[in-house]
């Protein structure tokens, strides 16, 4: 497998999380008070954005500098945060992530995968 077919394929890994995100706001509702007060909510939308970190983090240097459009240390950053803040879980931030920087990084991987 060349570089850029693994590309494509942790496009596949954030795109499969970006939907698993959409099923979890859909059974918990999409709400922030249902989030900032539902546990498992928080864990379920958490994960995902820890393996949307781990799917960029596996993309080529050249993917990313080729597309600095998106945010790509940003992601990585919100992932290393959930993974070793501990305790320090801000549910603002990661609802602000789901809400507002999660549609854009989804609709270009669709774009990108349909190429």
């Amino acid at each position: 497998m060349d570089q850029h077919e693994r590309d494509i394929e942790q496009l596949h890994t954030i795109l499969r999380y970006c939907e698993r995100l959409e099923v979890a706001k859909a059974h918990f509702e999409d709400s922030f008070d249902r989030f900032q007060d539902t546990e498992p909510f928080q864990d379920s939308c958490s994960l995902c954005l820890i393996q949307i970190g781990e799917a960029v983090n596996r993309l080529s240097e050249a993917f990313c500098e080729s597309h600095p459009e998106i945010p790509w240390s940003k992601i990585y950053g919100m992932r290393c945060h959930l993974v070793h803040g501990y305790e320090m879980f801000d549910a603002e931030i990661a609802w602000d992530a789901i809400q507002s920087h999660i549609p854009p990084l989804r609709a270009f991987c669709e774009e990108r995968v349909c190429e």
